[in-house]
C-alpha cells in the first residue's frame, strides 16, 4: 500500500515533489495502488518508485524519470509517455492502450503481457533490450518507428515478420 505522505506530496506538484527527492535521494519510494488518474507528473523524478497497481490513466508523465521503477500492473491507459526514461523498468500486465511513448527510452524494459493498440506510438522511441514477450496488439509499424536491436524480445506473432535478414539487418 501506498505512503500516504508520498501520494500527498506528489499531488501537490512536481516542482515541490522533485526538490523533496533531491533532498531525499534515498528515501525508497511508494506510490503503489495509489490513484495519479489525469496527474501532471511531467519530469517528476519517479526513478526507482514502486507505482505497481497505481491509477495513471491520462496522465502527464512525458520526460519523466521511470528508471528502474516498477509499474507492474499499472492502469495506463492514455498516458503521455513522450520522451519519458523507462529504462530498466518493470511494466508488465499493463494496458498502454491509446498512451503515446514516442522518443520513450525504455531499454531494457520488462514489457511482458502488456496491452497495446494500433494507436500506440513509438516514434523514435528505444526498445533496445526491451522484453515484449506475450504482448498484444503490437504491429511490425510500430516496431519499425521505433530503436530495437538484437537483443529485443518482440512477441511470437511478430516474430515472423522479423525473421527477414533484410528486415532485422536495418535495425543493426
Amino acid at each position: 500500500m501506498a505512503n500516504q505522505q508520498h501520494v500527498e506530496l506528489i499531488k501537490k506538484g512536481v516542482e515541490g515533489w522533485n526538490a523533496w527527492r533531491e533532498a531525499n535521494p534515498t528515501e525508497a519510494v511508494d506510490l503503489s495502488e495509489s490513484d495519479l488518474r489525469g496527474a501532471n507528473l511531467s519530469k517528476a523524478n519517479l526513478k526507482d518508485a514502486n507505482l505497481q497497481g497505481a491509477k495513471l490513466q491520462f496522465a502527464n508523465l512525458s520526460g519523466a524519470n521511470l528508471q528502474n521503477a516498477n509499474l507492474n500492473q499499472a492502469r495506463m491507459q492514455e498516458v503521455n509517455l513522450n520522451g519519458a526514461q523507462l529504462q530498466g523498468a518493470q511494466v508488465k500486465g499493463c494496458n498502454l492502450m491509446e498512451s503515446s511513448l514516442m522518443q520513450a527510452n525504455m531499454e531494457n524494459a520488462d514489457l511482458q503481457g502488456c496491452q497495446f493498440n494500433e494507436d500506440v506510438e513509438f516514434h523514435q522511441a528505444n526498445l533496445k533490450g526491451t522484453n515484449l514477450v506475450e504482448a498484444s496488439g503490437l504491429s511490425i509499424g510500430q516496431i519499425k518507428a521505433a530503436q530495437y536491436d538484437a537483443n529485443t524480445k518482440l512477441p511470437e506473432y511478430l516474430s515472423d515478420d522479423t525473421d527477414d535478414e533484410d528486415f532485422l539487418n536495418s535495425f543493426l
